[in-house]
């Protein structure tokens, strides 16, 4: 049997914007979705938030510079889609079985991420999807 990178569910939808502020006052207008603390994540070069939107989350996602991959994004193709994040077990090993089976790695291995460990696919390798994987940290 062929070993597969099984997914618990999907984590969160990423969406790149230019005005975190702005698109959280906006989905909270609209779509009433609950308040969501902001946070700078400096190695990623992005400010970012976390929205509870029913059965999954929205991550909203401004970059802190024009050189960031964010930035470069939305420099190549304006605000919108990012990425689709799948909720891990054992985000490693998940890694090591995906390389086994011949996708392209953006990370090597997991870094940490605003809700857990994270590593990232390579579009190319899904479809024209940048994917990344998710191990939450314990709730406490």
């Amino acid at each position: 049997m062929t070993e597969v990178c099984t997914v618990n569910y999907i984590d969160h939808v990423g969406v790149a914007v230019k005005d975190i502020e702005a698109s959280l006052a906006f989905f909270k207008k609209v779509f009433d979705v609950p308040d969501a603390q902001i946070e700078l994540l400096e190695d990623q070069g992005v400010r970012a938030t976390l929205i509870e939107v029913g059965q999954t989350r929205l991550e909203l996602l401004e970059p802190t510079g024009p050189e960031s991959g964010v930035g470069r994004f939305i420099e190549r193709r304006g605000e919108g889609l990012h990425h689709l994040a799948f909720n891990v077990t054992d985000i490693s090993g998940k890694l090591q079985t995906l390389r086994t089976l011949g996708v392209d790695l953006i990370d090597q291995t997991p870094r940490e991420g605003l809700s857990g460990a994270i590593a990232f696919v390579h579009p190319r390798s899904v479809f024209g999807i940048l994917t990344e994987l998710v191990e939450s940290n314990p709730k406490s």
